[in-house]
């Protein structure tokens, strides 16, 4: 016994027709209320990159002894290297501790006084000079160098002096 509901469609090909009616309202109904498939849109990304400004000096102490009694000329005591990566330049600084003196705790010594020089520059009697170099360098080799006069009457002992070489961007 088959039962049948009062409105049930009859047979399979109305039932196909009323599917086709019903997705076809559905589909014009989509195409009133949503955005046009064609439709286009755009955004952006935006990409960076950092790069710190670094400056560094490694030096080398060529442990020379030198002679106070005879004196000598140029004698290279250290060397250099710079490197910096700033682009408008950096500057290297040479400092003496004593303001270009050797100095000895000896009883009875004095003070003896010496040029430095770094890279054909002669300090000031301060035992101070500064380098100027325009934009970057990733290895500058420099070499620190000094003269100092004979001095017969100097009192023995150990004559020291600390030197400091500092880099800095601009």
């Amino acid at each position: 016994m088959s039962q049948h509901l009062p409105n049930a469609p009859r047979d399979r090909h109305t039932v196909h027709v009323q599917g086709v009616c019903l997705a076809l309202t559905v589909a014009a109904a989509l195409a009133f209320t949503c955005p046009a498939w064609a439709a286009s849109d755009s955004g952006t990304i935006h990409i960076g990159a950092n790069v710190p400004t670094v400056c560094t000096v490694a030096v080398t102490d060529s442990n020379a002894t030198l002679d106070l009694v005879n004196g000598q000329s140029g004698v290279t005591v250290g060397s250099v290297t710079e490197q910096c990566n700033a682009g408008n330049g950096y500057t290297v600084s040479v400092a003496s501790a004593n303001s270009g003196t050797l100095k000895s705790s000896a009883t009875g010594s004095t003070a003896i006084a010496y040029n430095l020089t770094y890279d054909n520059t002669t300090a000031a009697k301060s035992g101070t000079l500064t380098a100027d170099r325009t934009g970057s360098s990733q290895s500058r080799q420099g070499t620190l160098a000094v003269s100092l006069p004979g001095n017969n009457q100097a009192v023995a002992g150990q004559y020291q002096d600390t030197v400091t070489i500092s880099i800095a961007a601009k």
